[in-house]
């Protein structure tokens, strides 16, 4: 089998980095200053012997620094809450966490939603709905965020609304809280209007990438890191941006564990402040649902699961049995290997209410097809995929019968699939 060679990328607002690996070493790591990926690539191109297999782009930084210190290059929200009815109270009628409220321009409540069961709380109302689309309408934000109560469990409000948004206003940019899954409204909240504001920034990136990516690398299959250290294609994260958020910290994870030949191990970052450790099995960093480290805001979007560390108790290696790298390469360099070495993956996360015990692995297959179409939508060759986590447990304090079932699978990258 002929030795192939990848290219990683990490952008940045102030600085940008590339790494080129061939048969599992480096190459080369061209950088350059500024987030504009054409001199980047260009000498990634000069510095790989051959056309690589593929590259794969981080653009976690850049999203980052536009969400919380440009802020004013995103889009204005229209934030619409499918809830019985609205806040009493101003404070609970506003997100808890500002990163996100200042996102908002208008907020909005239609009467109606679901609980956790699917059961419907109160029917949409259709007349505060034409209402408040007429409003939105007469105004200039065509970037619509839409959370309904329960979605996860019945999303028929949600996609009603976004149905009617889009058929009154055709430019609307609309994010519906039930393409992310997640468990609570604050959280998902959180996700989706992260997604509607970064969506035309995001696309702005995004071309800017493809277009030096294409010139450098033409025919060259071309994807972008996902928060969970996954890969996804452009297209996909066009329409999802809020997943590419976190996807440093994972990419990190998979390069150091790559780079020291080890599938599973504990990653201890002992140069972080204060240190921090995470994990890698089967070549995959652990994720979970959480907030990330820079923007302090919960959401339901997986990302490293990294916990502070003790570095003279992990050294042991007592904590977890596994192999304990502690790198000393550059955390920039460690997340352009870490994308190379990328899988196609897909996460859902989602609540189903069981009538019997039979019903749980008709929803765990379903679940699971559903996944691995995903992950092929992200680029997995077909019939390539796998299963890295599936779980069902329990919802607490929710009648019997409800679980929230959690599904990742991976797939191989898909050979000679052109941008």
């Amino acid at each position: 089998m002929p030795v192939r060679t990848h290219v990683g990328v990490s952008l940045g607002p102030e600085s940008s980095r590339a790494v080129v690996v061939r048969g599992g070493g480096v190459l080369a790591t061209p950088a350059a200053s500024g987030d504009d990926p054409g001199e980047l690539f260009a000498r990634a191109a000069a510095a790989c012997p051959g056309p690589p297999a593929g590259v794969v782009v981080d653009l976690s930084g850049v999203l980052v620094e536009l969400v919380l210190r440009r802020p004013a290059e995103l889009a204005r929200v229209a934030m619409i809450r499918v809830v019985p009815r609205a806040a009493s109270d101003p404070a609970l009628g506003r997100h808890p966490d500002d990163v996100i409220e200042r996102l908002i321009g208008r907020r909005y409540t239609v009467p109606g939603g679901h609980d956790l069961c699917g059961r419907e709380l109160r029917p949409l109302d259709r007349a505060a709905l034409r209402r408040v689309v007429a409003e939105i309408e007469g105004g200039a934000a065509r970037c619509v965020a839409v959370v309904a109560a329960g979605s996860p469990a019945q999303p028929r409000h949600e996609r009603e609304v976004a149905d009617t948004v889009q058929s009154a206003i055709p430019d609307a940019r609309i994010s519906a809280a039930h393409e992310f899954g997640g468990q609570g409204l604050v959280h998902r909240e959180a996700t989706v209007v992260l997604n509607a504001a970064l969506d035309a920034a995001a696309e702005r990136v995004l071309d800017g990438c493809e277009r030096a990516a294409a010139r450098a690398f033409p025919g060259v299959p071309f994807h972008v890191a996902r928060g969970d250290g996954g890969r996804a294609s452009a297209s996909r994260m066009r329409a999802l941006p809020v997943t590419g958020l976190g996807a440093a910290d994972a990419l990190r994870l998979v390069g150091a564990a790559t780079l020291a030949g080890e599938a599973d191990c504990r990653v201890v970052f002992a140069r972080d402040e204060p240190p921090v450790f995470g994990d890698v099995r089967g070549g995959l960093a652990v994720v979970r649902p959480q907030a990330p480290p820079e923007l302090g805001t919960v959401l339901v979007t997986p990302t490293a699961a990294l916990t502070r560390a003790d570095p003279a108790r992990l050294r042991s290696g007592q904590a977890s049995g596994l192999p304990v790298i502690e790198p000393d390469t550059d955390p920039d360099v460690l997340g352009c290997v870490g994308a190379t070495a990328s899988l196609p993956t897909a996460w859902l996360d989602e609540v189903a209410f069981l009538e019997s015990a039979a019903e749980l692995e008709r929803i765990r297959r379903d679940a699971l097809a559903r996944a691995t179409v995903l992950a092929t939508a992200n680029g997995a060759a077909p019939g390539s995929t796998s299963v890295v986590e599936v779980a069902t447990v329990a919802v607490p304090y929710s009648p019997s019968g409800m679980v929230r079932i959690r599904v990742r699978v991976a797939g191989s990258p898909e050979p000679g699939r052109a941008p």
